[in-house]
């Protein structure tokens, strides 16, 4: 009970804030505000002629030749098997899945024959 007789104690001690001064409405719908300018600040429009459009040559679109599909496909292998096909791509200047694909083509038109 001492704990919320001290806490209302406290309340009573701390300053009350400041009453806000009460504002009166604005009507929309009746004189709209004017803003005070002068003369001087007035801003004149000024009628601007526009530019007349300036014809582009246009460039013929070029035809892109579209690359095989090539499907993400994930296998196990031995790392030296991974190590020689590396090896390999870097010696031919190729891409890792490209030697890879080589050898399965090769293999799979081996075993049609």
């Amino acid at each position: 009970m001492a704990n919320k007789d001290q806490l209302k104690d406290l309340l009573k001690q701390r300053t009350t804030p400041t009453q806000r001064e009460a504002v009166s409405p604005v009507n929309l719908y009746t004189n709209p505000q004017v803003d005070k300018t002068t003369e001087s600040n007035k801003s004149i429009q000024v009628d601007k002629t526009t530019k007349l459009q300036t014809v582009k040559t246009v460039k013929p679109q070029v035809v892109k030749t579209a690359k095989p599909l090539v499907v993400k496909y994930t296998t196990h292998l031995q790392p030296s098997q991974i190590k020689a096909i590396k090896r390999l791509a870097l010696d031919t200047d190729k891409k890792d899945y490209e030697v890879v694909g080589e050898a399965i083509e090769s293999y799979l038109l081996k075993g049609k024959k």
